[in-house]
C-alpha cells in the first residue's frame, strides 16, 4: 500500500511520470507477447518510444542535479544582503495578512502609514509586535546599539508609533492587533501571508555595537521548508510572550 501511495503522490505532483509510463509500456509488451499476440510490426516503434521516455527521464534528472549543485555553490552573499530586494515593497503593499516585528518600527510605520491605512480599510489583517516603551526590554535594546541617543528618545519613538497604530485601530478594530514585549529583540521581521504556501519572511538582523544599520538582511520563502517554519514558530513564540496593548481614547478622557 505504501508503494502505491508513493506512486500516486508522484503522479499528482507531476514527478517520475515518464518512468512510470516506461514501466507500463514494458509490462504491456511482455503480457501481449505471453498471450501469443504478434508484435513484430510494433517492436521498433515501441522500442523507440521506450528509449525516448528513458532519455526524457535522464534529462530531467540531469536538470535537477544541476539545479541542486547550483544552489549548493551559490555564494552566501546572494542570500545575505544589505538591503531587501525590490520585491519587498510589492509584497508589503499586496499582502492580505502581514506581521510586523521590531523594537520601534519607527521608519517602517511612518513611511508606510498611508499604505497600512488603505490595507486596513480593505479588510486586510495586520499584527504588530514592538518592544514595550518602558522597562528592561527597551533599555537592553538601546544598549546593544553602536550609536544611541539614550533610552528616553527610543521610548518616545515606540510610544509615538503606538499612537499611530492606535489611530489605525480606530479604522478597523478587528483587523489590527498590537502587542508589546518586555524583552529585547535579536531581529526585526516582516511576515507576508505567513501561513500561505506563498508566504515570505523578510528578516533584518540587529547587530551588537557593530553598525548603525540592521544587517544582514535576508528573505525566506515558505517553499524553503525547515528554516522558514523555524523562524515563523519563533515569531509566533515572541507574539505569545507579549501582551496586548490597550489603546486609550484620549478624546473621551478629555
Amino acid at each position: 500500500m505504501r508503494l502505491f501511495h508513493r506512486i500516486w503522490s508522484d503522479i499528482r505532483a507531476g514527478e517520475n511520470i515518464d518512468q512510470y509510463l516506461t514501466i507500463i509500456v514494458a509490462i504491456a509488451v511482455v503480457l501481449l507477447n505471453l498471450s501469443g499476440m504478434s508484435l513484430q510490426s510494433y517492436v521498433f516503434p515501441l522500442t523507440l518510444a521506450i528509449l525516448a521516455l528513458l532519455a526524457i527521464s535522464s534529462l530531467g534528472n540531469r536538470y535537477k542535479i544541476e539545479e541542486l549543485l547550483s544552489r549548493q555553490s551559490e555564494p552566501v552573499e546572494t542570500f545575505l544582503m544589505e538591503d531587501f530586494p525590490a520585491s519587498y515593497k510589492a509584497d508589503f503593499e499586496n499582502s492580505d495578512v502581514m506581521w510586523l516585528v521590531g523594537v520601534s518600527l519607527h521608519r517602517t510605520i511612518k513611511t508606510n502609514y498611508p499604505i497600512l491605512e488603505r490595507k486596513l480599510r480593505q479588510g486586510k489583517k495586520l499584527r504588530v509586535l514592538l518592544v514595550h516603551p518602558t522597562g528592561v526590554g527597551v533599555e537592553l535594546s538601546v544598549a546593544r546599539n553602536y550609536v544611541h541617543r539614550g533610552v528616553e528618545p527610543k521610548s518616545h519613538d515606540i510610544s509615538f508609533i503606538i499612537e499611530l497604530l492606535c489611530g489605525l485601530r480606530k479604522i478597523a478594530p478587528s483587523s489590527i492587533e498590537i502587542r508589546t514585549i518586555p524583552f529585547p529583540l535579536a531581529y526585526g521581521a516582516t511576515a507576508i501571508n505567513p501561513d500561505a504556501a506563498t508566504g515570505k519572511l523578510y528578516i533584518e538582523h540587529y547587530g551588537f555595537r557593530v553598525s548603525t544599520e540592521s544587517m544582514p538582511r535576508y528573505v525566506l520563502k515558505a517553499s524553503d521548508g525547515r528554516w522558514y517554519e523555524f523562524h515563523k514558530r519563533e515569531i509566533e513564540a515572541l507574539w505569545n510572550a507579549a501582551a496586548d496593548w490597550v489603546c486609550v481614547d484620549t478624546s473621551a478622557a478629555q
